[in-house]
């Protein structure tokens, strides 16, 4: 039987993460998948749905009530993964997605402008990631959690955002709205205006990766 993948799913509508990808795939010690729903279809999601080991799912410029076929099958395979205890991890766009599937409420945050750059995070403690601290991480978003869903707790607030990370109580299941995957590439291409990055980019991943070791 072949190892077992982290599938990471990028429901990129225009320009996909592939730097990001890219810094994941190396971080691991395990195969890692990477599939583009929104731009190429659904063919290699279905081919990789079984001998899941963890799922990361990226950001996208979509909106999780627009209601495409690709978004169901991704709504399908984290509710597969949640029977099976198999740990998820969304990142902005997974992040709202997780919170949306679950029975939390998203929406636009300030009147549907569109805000990017970085912002200081305060992080709770959490066997994922140690004890609790702060640091910048980058966004990019319009949408965001307005209400927890029920069996989730609060991980992460900013003074623009009061849900920036969650955590379900019962399954391995944690999403966060910043951009802890960014990578210069995605400060470039989003033209996020930021001079600090390397600080921004190690608070961000070791988070994550934290999250890739504890699949090996």
């Amino acid at each position: 039987m072949p190892d077992k993948h982290l599938m990471v799913i990028d429901p990129a509508v225009v320009k996909p993460a592939i730097e990001s990808y890219n810094r994941i795939a190396f971080s691991a010690s395990y195969p890692v998948t990477y599939h583009l729903p929104a731009l190429y279809g659904l063919t290699s999601i279905g081919q990789m749905k079984d001998n899941i080991r963890g799922i990361i799912v990226m950001g996208s410029a979509a909106s999780v009530h627009d209601g495409h076929a690709w978004q169901d099958a991704i709504r399908d395979i984290l509710f597969g993964a949640f029977k099976k205890e198999i740990p998820v991890m969304g990142l902005c766009y997974g992040h709202q997605l997780i919170a949306h599937i679950c029975g939390g409420k998203v929406g636009p945050l300030w009147s549907g402008e569109k805000k990017q750059g970085m912002r200081t995070i305060r992080i709770n403690d959490h066997s994922l990631w140690g004890s609790a601290q702060s640091g910048p991480l980058i966004y990019s978003h319009q949408d965001g959690i307005i209400e927890c869903p029920p069996e989730f707790n609060i991980t992460a607030e900013s003074d623009l955002v009061a849900i920036e990370g969650i955590a379900s109580r019962s399954r391995p299941v944690w999403g966060f709205q910043p951009h802890i995957e960014a990578t210069q590439a995605f400060i470039d291409d989003h033209d996020i205006p930021i001079t600090n990055s390397q600080e921004t980019f190690a608070f961000g991943h070791q988070i994550l990766d934290n999250f890739i070791l504890s699949l090996a």
